[in-house]
């Protein structure tokens, strides 16, 4: 129920900033797609490991889910804010050196993230081309697991707020329809919620303001 409320919030504040009236492109884009969280390469103790290590190593650390979804604003031509909701299901937390894979029982994941976000893109000639740079706050849930139990109860959920940092670029196909990809990291305060990456990849619409009264 929860993940269904938080879904649809962010769908009906996505739908409700495309019916924006203007006469250029609206500054409101909406954002579909999955998302993977890795909470191996983060600089901690095994079955953790070192910071960046085996980062793209995708068979044995990344756990992948949907959906993700974000929305957001540009009040600058450069400038941006941004809103996304994510779920996932863990079930690889990382290795024992030499050992074997640390895997746990599908540890429910809920993200909420806010993000303030720097677009790059004039130190490119292309035009279809949108680096950017981003940072904010978070709130995050995860299962409680063997390697991050905060009680003597396995399997509550447990969330705490993280300081975010992210790089990111859009793909625009078109003026309004475009592709999206980007690396988030997290960082807990909390023992109790592991400091871990996201990785975000979905479709951008991006919807035509009109000259009508209609909305």
């Amino acid at each position: 129920m929860r993940r269904f409320f938080i879904f649809s919030m962010l769908l009906l504040a996505g739908h409700s900033g495309f019916a924006q009236i203007g006469t250029d492109r609206s500054p409101w884009f909406f954002e579909i797609g999955a998302n993977v969280v890795d909470v191996y390469p983060v600089g901690e103790n095994a079955p953790q490991g070192p910071l960046f290590d085996e980062f793209f190593n995708a068979n044995d650390h990344w756990n992948f889910g949907i959906p993700s979804a974000r929305f957001g604003y540009y009040f600058k031509d450069d400038v941006f804010v941004s809103l996304r909701g994510s779920f996932n299901s863990i079930t690889r937390w990382g290795e024992f050196p030499g050992q074997y894979s640390a895997n746990v029982n599908s540890l429910n994941y809920i993200g909420v993230d806010a993000m303030i976000n720097k677009d790059l893109k004039k130190i490119f000639k292309n035009e279809n081309l949108e680096p950017y740079i981003a940072a904010g706050f978070g709130y995050t849930w995860i299962h409680e697991g063997a390697y991050n139990s905060n009680s003597n109860l396995e399997q509550s959920l447990v969330g705490a707020g993280t300081l975010n940092a992210s790089i990111g670029l859009k793909y625009w196909i078109s003026e309004t329809f475009g592709l999206s990809i980007d690396t988030t990291y997290k960082h807990s305060f909390e023992s109790y919620l592991t400091k871990h990456f996201q990785h975000n990849f979905g479709l951008i619409f991006r919807f035509r303001r009109t000259d009508c009264d209609c909305y």
